[in-house]
């Protein structure tokens, strides 16, 4: 087991390289995940001032101003016209609204509108006048049925704001957190592969190592088994990690979801297409900063185009064409499947069976053209 050891030694040296990106890894998914979830808080009531001259003490107007309140930011103001320009030209307030006396019987009863004034050009004045005009519309049909003035604020008051859920489009709900988590995971598994990879194969191509390899009483067919077996034991170790930290993190929440076993099989299936493409990007390079060169566009050049960091909606249809040539592309088809559906039966599995089926058709190609590549140099 000689080559098998060097392949862990060189492994072992390269451990502060798996953490960096570990650290990286992490670091992106919950700057992610933070943006995402205050994102969702964004679809809330919006708060205006508004500024309130009343001069009608009863229970109507009063509910009037409560209600107004208790979405926006409310002022009671004095009947004075120095005072209400200079609150509009400092934007104390954004819009001001006049109840007269007798507001119940004038407005609600009767016909009349309220005094109002706004600032010109802001969307503010429609947004608040929608809102007086449920509180009217609300308060009349009140008032038909019978209602007194005072059942009337009554009922209002008790009115509850409608909930509201956010759902995804195909039942899915919004995005699960874990979903980030695996969206993202194709960059660490790329970097990773390809670094530690790419340094354990330049190690054994250096000086004249191959030579005294070649000359070893230890046969060629074993030298390359013992390096797949060192090759998969590094892969599996570094998913298993993978696998093991997203358990810890999301716990009841990814294992009951009822689709943990796909979410295992589309990241195993890319940790396949990954290996057999660290393999090749460690047949072509010579020195380190060839490496570095090429693991950096590979990494991020598939991770923008195939849907990791920019969503896949986002980015043109020639785009689209092209990442579907790569095999992170498919992996992101699967998760965002996985993503938007609750259960994942139908006409559903077929698809996430075919996403994962083609990442494992890309590893197969890239063991074709590794072998190629290490058949013209020897």
């Amino acid at each position: 087991m000689t080559v098998f050891k060097a392949y862990m030694k060189i492994a072992k040296k390269n451990i502060w390289l798996i953490l960096m990106y570990m650290g990286i890894f992490i670091a992106v998914t919950v700057m992610f995940q933070a943006f995402a979830g205050d994102r969702e808080q964004e679809y809330t009531a919006q708060s205006v001032s508004v500024g309130v001259i009343t001069e009608d003490r009863g229970s109507a107007a009063q509910s009037l101003i409560r209600y107004i309140g208790s979405i926006n930011e409310v002022t009671e103001l004095s009947d004075d016209r120095e005072i209400l320009q200079e609150n509009l030209f400092y934007r104390n307030v954004e819009y001001i609204v006049r109840i007269p006396d007798g507001f119940m019987e004038s407005c609600i009863l009767g016909d009349e509108k309220l005094q109002v004034t706004t600032v010109p050009g802001t969307y503010s004045g429609y947004y608040v006048e929608r809102q007086i005009t449920n509180f009217i519309n609300f308060a009349r049909t009140y008032a038909a049925a019978g209602f007194s003035e005072e059942e009337i604020s009554d009922a209002m008051e008790q009115r509850e704001s409608a909930q509201v859920e956010l759902t995804g489009q195909n039942g899915g709900g919004a995005e699960q957190a874990y979903a980030f988590y695996y969206r993202y995971l194709p960059y660490l598994i790329l970097c990773v592969l390809c670094y530690v990879m790419g340094y354990i194969l330049m190690g054994f191509r250096r000086g004249s190592l191959p030579d005294r390899m070649a000359a070893s009483a230890v046969p060629a067919r074993r030298q390359k088994l013992e390096g797949l077996l060192a090759s998969g034991v590094i892969a599996i170790a570094l998913w298993g990690i993978c696998i093991l930290l997203s358990v810890v993190i999301y716990g009841s929440e990814l294992l009951d979801s009822g689709k943990v076993h796909l979410y295992f099989a589309n990241s195993f299936a890319l940790l396949l297409s990954a290996l057999a493409l660290a393999y090749l990007v460690g047949s072509l390079v010579k020195n380190s900063d060839g490496l570095s060169g090429i693991v950096n566009i590979l990494s991020l050049g598939m991770c923008f185009t195939c849907g990791v960091f920019v969503e896949m909606d986002l980015m043109s249809s020639g785009v689209r064409k092209a990442a579907q040539f790569l095999p992170v592309y498919w992996y992101e088809t699967v998760n965002n499947l996985l993503s938007d559906y609750k259960t994942i039966s139908g006409n559903i599995m077929p698809e996430v069976m075919g996403g994962i089926g083609i990442q494992l058709v890309f590893a197969v190609a890239f063991v074709c053209v590794t072998l190629a590549v290490s058949k013209k140099r020897s």
